[in-house]
């Protein structure tokens, strides 16, 4: 018995291709569901078919379409089992009620105009249900191209671009879930961010949101009230030109103990977890056994075949901090996973989207960054001191080790909530969406803590950093650091007494990142050089638990009568002694048991503990002579002596910046300034005089305009030359930050004449420069020509009067 397949497209008008001669099998139909555009999404219903046992396994049922391109190409693209839904919002609660039957889909975006075919193949059972059927379709080529491509990896191998070869820098946060309102708070969230310039969301699947395999019976089971939510979502952030990085898992799915949220410990619930019916006997066989690999990379086929159409899918990153759960996993098999999985996806994903993953800002894992299958690194920062210069430095060292981009991809200047209160005038989180973008990273620092972003309205930092960058030739061509002489930290020792000094009491704040390894001295000479404690001190004192962790912690001072110092005591982890020592003699000793029999900074203890300190030049240093670490949350040292520094020394701007073919762009932070130094302050000191010092720089003369990181206002334009390769570049009186352009003048260099004897010349500017184009017979009579903006940094101009007045001259003035 014969059967004839009919394949339609709804109402687009087709070309049926051909019809296939099934073996006793029931006819399948293709149906587009809406009219394919270009660079638009579109979908197709495939009916008909066998019901099957699981529609989310391809074992038990596989189908695939093949799409045949004007170009003379193929794509083939995975279907997916979908059930539509209805959302609706109610007392602040989002509720979704499924709409018609569930179905297979198939999604695809056409890159090129021009005739199309379709073709679908259905295996079950790993055997071909009928034979493969193809129907035609058109896009049209009068449809204006809305889409620059999919993103990949520039040739520089520092930063990405789309298909059609333009940069792509990265403006944006996490906004990895929802409230209550679920889908709705995207509604606000994504137009808001679209306002402010941003371009850049980071989503997360997890329990409680788009998770489609997190709970115990979802094994190969997926929740499709879930995967409609993160439809809506992708399909807003495509409207609002957002690309998505989607984290396709998080540790806490290994963790089995509360952490210092209360929770995040889902390993229980984990549905490859043998007592919820999975594979896995532990959480590192989640990463060995082979069936627990089999069944992921089933789940990898379903997004996608739902969400891999999409061009502003930017990546696929396999987890979130999964170093976090590294006490039950083994590194060694992580990376193998990370590198068998990233070549699965690399092989079958058709749209061919980058891959990464990310770690904890204490971990680095060469293991990891250094397989071909991450396509990029991913670093996280909290507490860390000095963020503009802090995370230059990891992007650099990053660069230089693997030899591919590294996104900054949280920053929270804490770890444990926003802490508007530590940072009241935004100067931190400023510091790291600067040291991001101009650091050498793939854009801005992409900040935590979403919902107090919107909440509290700051949006306006996003804003300025692009009023001031998207005018320029950032994102747009290859860059480099820019080398900087600065006069490096505090000395860690002192001089003389300053005759005639009043005693001081110093507070000091200490880095509260983990992992870090800051020089562990300081020198108080003055009121001022508690600014430099974040830099040289951390909160965490180790014990000999953590051995690689482990740095000094030393204050040089001068000491009057009556001195002490204060240690404020948050948290312990398990073991911990806590030792003062003057000039190499214990001085002071306490035990500190762990009170709440946690490993969490959770201000168990929130205690002061004060030590009296004998007068005199005095080396005290903080120790602890325990197992694990304990975490101060400051430190007060009182009735100190003013000092000199030995040897000399004065501070100056921390500063960073790229530098590209056609201007450089710099971003500097006053002394004392760099978070959380001066942070709480209502005003600070007024800058006057500074400078800034460039290093390996072109012989030439050079022009700078400064720009307020905060409003993006211009505030001043400075000028200088270059001496034996330096640039000592004056800055403007100011109290914060700066923000600088910086360029030569510009030059116009004849091209000559074309064809029709018209004169031709070039405008080479600074990206985004403004000028007025002048012309003069006689070198001393000038008139306006052109008016232009140069927004490559090469303008070719032509002067259509040459054949009749040949012996024009022309000058460019800036505008204003």
């Amino acid at each position: 018995m014969q059967h004839r397949v009919a394949l339609t497209l709804g109402v687009i008008g087709f070309l049926l291709v051909s019809a296939a001669v099934l073996r006793a099998q029931p006819a399948f139909q293709v149906s587009a569901i809406s009219s394919p555009q270009l660079w638009q999404r579109a979908e197709f219903r495939v009916t008909n078919l066998p019901v099957p046992s699981n529609p989310f396994d391809p074992d038990v049922i596989r189908v695939d379409a093949t799409f045949r391109l004007p170009s003379g190409g193929s794509l083939t693209v995975p279907a997916f089992w979908y059930q539509g839904y209805q959302r609706s919002l109610a007392g602040g609660v989002e509720s979704l009620t499924s709409t018609g039957l569930t179905e297979w889909r198939i999604r695809f975006t056409p890159t090129e105009t021009g005739d199309y075919s379709v073709s679908v193949t259905i295996r079950t059972n790993n055997q071909f249900y009928g034979d493969s059927a193809a129907v035609g379709f058109a896009v049209a080529s009068n449809a204006p191209p809305s889409g620059r491509g999919y993103v990949r990896i520039a040739p520089d191998r520092q930063y990405f671009e789309t298909s059609n070869g333009e940069r792509l820098r990265l403006i944006g946060e996490n906004v990895c879930w929802p409230g209550s309102r679920g889908t709705y708070d995207y509604d606000t969230w994504f137009p808001a961010m679209q306002a402010a310039g941003e371009n850049y969301a980071r989503i997360w699947m997890c329990p409680w949101a788009f998770g489609l395999e997190t709970e115990p019976s979802s094994l190969l089971r997926y929740r499709l009230d879930q995967a409609w939510k993160l439809d809506y979502v992708l399909q807003l952030a495509e409207q609002k030109g957002i690309y998505l990085l989607l984290c396709l898992d998080y540790h806490g799915m290994f963790e089995t103990q509360p952490d210092y949220w209360g929770g995040n410990n889902y390993w229980p619930l984990n549905p490859y977890n043998t007592t919820n019916g999975g594979p896995c006997l532990n959480q590192n066989a989640f990463f060995t056994n082979g069936t627990a690999k089999s069944i992921y990379q089933k789940r990898l086929r379903y997004l996608v075949a739902r969400y891999g159409y999409s061009p502003k899918l930017l990546a696929w990153e396999f987890f979130n901090e999964i170093d976090n759960v590294y006490a039950y996993l083994n590194a060694s098999d992580v990376a193998a996973w990370h590198t068998l999985m990233g070549g699965w996806l690399h092989t079958n994903d058709p749209y061919g989207h980058l891959v990464t993953t990310s770690l904890t800002g204490g971990g680095d894992r060469p293991e990891l960054w250094s397989a071909s299958a991450l396509d990029f690194a991913a670093y996280h920062s909290y507490g860390e001191s000095g963020p503009a210069v802090r995370l230059a430095q990891v992007a650099q060292s990053f660069l230089s080790r693997y030899r591919k981009p590294v996104m900054i991809g949280e920053f929270g200047t804490d770890v444990r909530g926003w802490s508007r209160t530590n940072d009241p005038y935004l100067r931190g989180f400023r510091q790291a969406l600067w040291g991001g973008a101009l650091g050498g990273s793939v854009g801005t620092a992409m900040s935590w803590w979403w919902q107090d972003i919107h909440s509290e309205n700051v949006y306006s930092a996003y804003s300025a950093l692009g009023s001031i960058l998207n005018r320029t030739g950032w994102g747009r061509a290859s860059s480099t650091n820019i080398g900087f002489r600065t006069s490096g930290a505090p000395p860690p020792n002192l001089g003389d007494l300053i005759p005639g000094g009043q005693p001081f009491t110093s507070f000091l704040l200490l880095s509260t990142a983990w992992g870090g390894r800051p020089l562990g001295q300081l020198a108080l000479a003055n009121t001022s050089s508690a600014d430099y404690a974040p830099s040289t001190l951390n909160s965490f004192v180790q014990g000999t638990a953590h051995p690689e962790l482990r740095v000094p912690f030393r204050l040089n001072a001068w000491l009057t009568n009556y001195a002490r110092i204060v240690l404020h005591l948050n948290s312990v982890s398990g073991g911990a002694v806590m030792a003062v020592r003057v000039d190499g003699t214990e001085w002071f000793r306490r035990d500190l048991p762990n009170l709440d029999g946690t490993w969490s900074v959770n201000n168990e203890y929130n205690l002061d503990i004060p030590v009296d300190l004998p007068s005199g030049h005095r080396l005290i240093e903080i120790a602890n002579a325990g197992v694990d670490w304990f975490y101060l949350d400051w430190i007060r040292l009182e009735n100190v002596l003013p000092a000199e520094y030995n040897p000399t020394w004065a501070p100056s701007p921390d500063a960073t910046g790229l530098r590209g073919s056609h201007e450089s762009l710099l971003y500097v932070v006053a002394p004392g300034v760099p978070f959380p130094a001066g942070a709480t302050n209502v005003s600070l000191p007024l800058q006057h005089g500074q400078s800034v010092t460039l290093t390996n720089w072109p012989v030439g003369q050079f022009y700078a305009e400064w720009y307020d990181p905060a409003t993006g206002t211009n505030v001043a334009k400075t000028q200088s030359a270059t001496t034996n390769n330096i640039l000592s570049l004056p800055l403007p009186d100011f109290r914060e930050d700066l923000a600088g352009i910086l360029y030569s003048p510009p030059v116009l260099r004849a091209v000559g004449l074309d064809a029709g004897n018209t004169f031709r010349f070039q405008l080479d500017s600074e990206t985004g420069g403004r000028y007025q184009i002048e012309d003069s017979t006689n070198l001393t009579d000038w008139t306006a020509f052109r008016s232009v903006t140069n927004t490559s940094g090469i303008l070719l101009l032509s002067d259509p009067s040459s054949a009749t007045q040949p012996h024009s001259f022309f000058r460019a003035r800036q505008s204003q």
